[in-house]
């Protein structure tokens, strides 16, 4: 039975670090938006993955939002 508990807390603390990422990621993407030195497609793309990442972390598919805004850094080069 300890075991058990302790497993599902495990499982809740994961979940819970990984919903706290996608705001800091989105946070370090808007910060660099505005001095990146990108194409209007590029930008567009950023913007785009960006809310893309925001929808789907207020759905709770906080790994796909980590990938969505994964991609956003990658092209601002974060």
């Amino acid at each position: 039975m300890k075991q058990l508990v302790l497993g599902s807390m495990m499982m809740c603390f994961a979940t819970m670090a990984s919903a706290h990422g996608c705001p800091g990621e989105m946070r370090a993407i808007d910060a660099k938006v505005p001095t990146a030195n990108l194409s209007a497609a590029d930008m567009s793309k950023v913007k785009a993955l960006r809310e893309e990442g925001e929808k789907l972390h207020k759905e709770g598919k906080h790994t796909e939002s980590m990938k969505a805004l994964a991609e956003a850094k990658k092209l601002l080069g974060v």
